[in-house]
């Protein structure tokens, strides 16, 4: 990938899931709350995609919302935190099986709906693209479906949406954003997956 984080080391590659997966142990005997497990899963996050803005959306009622954030530019959060699709009157938009719609990529991966943006998709259910003006620009942009491109317009090129999902329940994602193309390499992607995977069955404990 052009632009690309250097890749670590398969050595340091274990040792950062290995000490990622101990200061989650950490944070699961010294935290009840899910916002403040958040709260500390953005700087750990942070340090193991090293992308300059990162975020966790948890389950909140029939939307996902922000959780906690760290580096996004001003105003991002506040216009991209609710996902859930309305009509005209402000009613919830829902699928065929009453579940709330949601906007964007976000809502995508939330919703397990890559089908149509394999490509981009992993086998874990992420979404990874390396530069999202170039996928815009390509004839590619129309399997993503209606997209918000707020992303795009305030300047991230790189975007991995990870979901926090455990015995096929939903608990939220990780989504890390950067200025820069290719900052997410094969072996960050595998780190996020792994640290989402963990979170998720911190998420089972603390929002059952």
């Amino acid at each position: 990938m052009a632009g690309s984080a250097q890749a670590p080391s398969s050595t340091k590659r274990l040792d950062l899931e290995r000490r990622a997966f101990l200061d989650l142990l950490r944070m699961a005997n010294t935290l009840a709350e899910p916002k403040e497990l958040a709260r500390q899963l953005v700087v750990l996050a942070q340090h193991l995609s090293g992308c300059e803005a990162v975020a966790v959306r948890l389950k909140s009622g029939p939307g996902f919302p922000y959780a906690a954030h760290l580096g996004f530019k001003t105003g991002f959060i506040s216009l991209e935190n609710d996902l859930c699709a309305t009509d005209e009157g402000g009613r919830l938009l829902r699928d065929a099986d009453r579940r709330p719609i949601l906007a964007c990529l976000c809502g995508k991966v939330l919703s397990c709906q890559l089908e149509r943006a394999r490509r981009f998709a992993t086998d874990r259910g992420s979404f990874i693209t390396t530069s999202t003006s170039e996928l815009l620009a390509s004839p590619e942009a129309g399997c993503l479906g209606q997209t918000r491109n707020r992303c795009c317009a305030d300047g991230y090129e790189t975007l991995g949406l990870f979901p926090i999902r455990r015995d096929d329940v939903t608990y939220g994602l990780i989504q890390c954003n950067d200025s820069r193309p290719g900052r997410l390499t094969a072996e960050s992607i595998d780190l996020m997956e792994h640290l989402a995977a963990s979170a998720a069955h911190l998420f089972q404990l603390t929002m059952a």
